[in-house]
């Protein structure tokens, strides 16, 4: 898995494993964090958002994706 770095003001990197369906997200207060049972085509709709931190509030945490935090 590579990890992108990103233009938002919250999100500093993020990656998607497509074996596990995991997305990861590094924020720029430096918590990382990893979403279980993402489906690849959630994870395009992150990674085209034009706000990464809108879309991890408004379907990663709302929606109840399984977290944790590495």
């Amino acid at each position: 898995m590579d990890l992108e770095y990103v233009d938002s003001t919250n999100v500093d990197q993020i990656g998607y494993d497509d074996l596990e369906a995991e997305a990861h997200v590094i924020f720029k207060n430096g918590g990382h964090y990893v979403y279980s049972q993402v489906a690849a085509e959630t994870w395009e709709q992150f990674r085209s958002s034009p706000s990464k931190g809108t879309f991890v509030n408004q379907e990663f945490k709302a929606k109840g994706y399984h977290c944790r935090k590495i």
